[in-house]
């Protein structure tokens, strides 16, 4: 095998180690997603003050707190409940 053939082989051999490489990080970044998916959606589109004392893992007055914050989601129609997608992209937006 020539120098030129060699060369082929190793960049053919890295392409190959490049591709599983990216399949598992697409892999694990794919079950992450899903996941999340299913954290968030197996609770009902309208949450409980209980809902949020599991979603923060905080005690009641913690979450008394929280939910008088200025911006935090809240259905104006029915007290004490709060609407699930927005909580959920409330806390992205205020996470560090």
């Amino acid at each position: 095998m020539n120098i030129k053939e060699q060369i082929q082989k190793i960049d053919s051999l890295e392409f190959e180690l490049f591709q599983q490489k990216l399949e598992l990080v697409i892999e694990k970044a794919y079950l992450k997603g899903v996941q999340d998916g299913q954290k968030k959606y197996n609770y009902e589109p309208v949450l409980t003050k209980k809902d949020l004392m599991k979603i923060f893992q905080s005690s009641a007055a913690t979450i008394n707190r929280l939910v008088l914050r200025k911006g935090f989601p809240k259905l104006t129609t029915l007290a004490g409940k709060y609407p699930r997608d927005e909580v959920f992209e409330w806390i992205k937006n205020n996470s560090i």
